[in-house]
């Protein structure tokens, strides 16, 4: 198995999101285990189903699919978590009861960060 890796996604941008997904689902395959931390809009736009939102024109030619079917395929076949902490959820504006069904776990940083341990850290 390989080192944890950590995704923290705060960017606002469809990029930013394209960008994080790409690399949870890259790293996951290779048998890392992977746990996305959502925060700000991407934290909101999941909770409100909006995550493929902003997509540019040509990503469809690109063969870019859904970023929020890859995310679940990824959370369902890959083992990749996708979390928030309470923290995050409340500056968001996210009521913390109505997303924990949309999220695998409400983790607290500290949490999130003993957990990747010697493993990676990468924000988008």
């Amino acid at each position: 198995m390989g080192k944890p890796c950590l995704i923290l996604l705060g960017g606002a941008g469809w990029d930013a999101r394209r960008r994080a997904v790409s690399v949870a689902l890259t790293a996951a395959a290779f048998g890392h285990p992977v746990v996305v931390a959502l925060s700000g809009e991407p934290l909101r736009a999941w909770v409100a189903g909006r995550f493929d939102e902003g997509a540019p024109e040509g990503a469809d030619a690109a063969r870019v699919g859904s970023l929020k079917e890859m995310l679940e395929e990824g959370r369902r076949d890959l083992g990749i978590d996708l979390v928030a902490c309470d923290t995050e959820l409340r500056l968001a504006g996210v009521d913390p009861e109505a997303a924990r069904p949309l999220l695998d776990a409400v983790r607290s940083l500290p949490d999130q960060w003993r957990a990747a341990g010697q493993g990676h850290v990468l924000s988008f």
